[in-house]
């Protein structure tokens, strides 16, 4: 059976971690053999933390990254460039960093590639399993977007949603893509055209569902049914209207978030809010319960570290990465099954997705697919030491260009030319009220003149008045 235990100095790996409070579905956490990234809670714009994984301690302000205009909703390192990382925004953009090993987070730190094109917020992202710097993107425009990260050009649209978009996440080769969305229907989308390849009835609730596209073919779903207690279903993708397995898990209320290992068939389970980590079986069609992690406190999300960057020596078999935001904290979690040999444990550590993508990306553009290229466990250990930069290019020549800085000059042009505009109406404006206040002034002036002479009127027709009473008094008199 799997157990967790916390091995001594990889508790507490982070302290004071401003951890973002931000409402939005997404785990906040994104892990590699080399740093860990955090997403921040700020005020005004977006930020994240990007941070070595050996550092025990607390964050240095040199480690924030904040350049969007928005909140920072989720954030994924390359699978095939442990020092390329993506960032989605409430800002509608996608913007690609690069993260030195000596380094690390630089001053000013400004982003190598920016994806622009979503209508509005961008709420997930995804990186192709096997074809290198292809990235996926989901939004609240209801759209999902497949980009070339290295162009900034967009590969395929995928939409026919009428709410939010929930989850995505490709098939082992890469070929589809499958969705969750709040309109309770599951989508399976062919990744290079998007066109729907499948579609079917969901879970019966209108919580947040995600799902994940399994080695064998077949869909896990983890989401709430009509009586809003949380599950886990397995899908045939041949026959979405039927549920092949469900496995009731409880009935708490935070959304689920399915950590799915290919290699060992298990799903790690974390429930928004829960102080544990459950562990399930793939086997046969069923989903089986192994066993769990609890503790104390209540977990906003998980970092789940890649299989390459897991320890051996231990039989450590997974590692968690629990954001606790009430204590501003991330806690390192390693999950191990307990041995008494000391040996290698090959049943563990079969051959994994290496640093090697198997199709560039061009291939995938050109209609290519292919499942993960595997190396052995042991001789990707050496292989975290190598550091990769990240160049875009234009698409037009394949040169490097300066894309993101020419895009901010323009913008700064556009802004200069909109104020100039905005204050030459202002002074327009400024004109036409000083005519107004002289033209009121002139009124102001017949009105007390007009009154003037009416005050004389009065006066000479009271005169009268008077005179005319007089005379005939007289007269009645006499």
């Amino acid at each position: 059976a799997v157990v967790s235990t916390q091995s001594t100095g990889k508790c507490e790996i982070l302290h004071w971690v401003p951890i973002s409070k931000n409402a939005h579905e997404q785990d906040f956490c994104s892990v590699n053999p080399k740093f860990v990234a955090v997403v921040a809670e700020q005020i005004g714009g977006g930020a994240f933390f990007v941070l070595k994984t050996e550092r025990i301690g607390g964050i240095e302000p040199s480690s924030k990254i904040s350049k969007h205009n928005g909140a920072v909703y989720d954030i994924k390192w390359s699978p095939f460039n442990d020092n390329l990382i993506g960032s989605a925004s409430d800002d509608g953009l996608v913007r690609l960093w690069n993260i030195t090993d000596e380094r690390g987070v630089e001053a000013n730190h400004a982003p190598v590639q920016t994806l622009q094109g979503h209508g509005k917020r961008v709420g997930g992202l995804l990186w192709h399993p096997s074809a290198e710097n292809i990235l996926a993107s989901s939004s609240y425009d209801n759209t999902i977007r497949l980009w070339n990260a290295e162009t900034a050009q967009e590969v395929s649209q995928l939409s026919s949603f009428t709410n939010q978009i929930t989850d995505i996440s490709f098939t082992m080769d890469g070929s589809q893509i499958g969705s969750t969305c709040k309109d309770k229907k599951l989508r399976i989308f062919d990744a290079h055209n998007g066109t729907i390849a499948m579609e079917g009835p969901g879970h019966e609730n209108m919580k947040v569902s995600r799902l994940r596209m399994l080695k064998d073919g077949n869909i896990l779903t983890a989401g709430f049914s009509s009586t809003a207690a949380r599950c886990l279903r397995l899908y045939d993708p041949r026959n979405l209207t039927k549920v092949v397995n469900e496995l009731a898990i409880d009935s708490a209320t935070g959304s689920l978030f399915p950590y799915y290992d290919p290699d060992l068939n298990l799903v790690y389970l974390a429930g928004k809010g829960d102080a544990s980590i459950k562990f399930f079986e793939l086997s046969e069609g069923s989903v089986f319960y192994l066993n769990q992690y609890n503790s104390n406190n209540a977990q906003r999300g998980l970092g789940m570290m890649p299989k390459r960057g897991l320890d051996s020596s231990i039989n450590e078999i997974a590692r968690a990465y629990k954001l606790d935001v009430a204590k501003k904290m991330v806690n390192v979690i390693p999950l191990k099954v307990p041995r008494q040999s000391k040996s290698f444990a090959e049943d563990l550590y079969p051959d994994t997705a290496g640093y090697e993508p198997a199709l560039t990306n061009q291939q995938f553009i050109d209609g290519e697919n292919a499942p993960p290229k595997l190396a052995r466990f042991l001789d990707l250990q050496g292989a975290t030491a190598t550091s990769k930069g990240f160049s875009a290019t234009n698409a037009a020549n394949g040169v490097d260009n300066s894309k993101e800085l020419a895009a901010l000059k323009a913008e700064v042009a556009a802004l200069k030319n909109t104020v100039n505009e905005k204050l030459n109406i202002i002074e327009k404006q400024s004109s036409r009220i000083t005519e107004l206040e002289e033209e009121n002034t002139k009124l102001n002036e017949q009105v007390k003149n007009a009154e003037q002479e009416i005050a004389e009127l009065q006066k000479e027709w009271c005169r009268k008045y008077k005179l005319s009473w007089t005379i005939k008094v007289s007269f009645d008199i006499n």
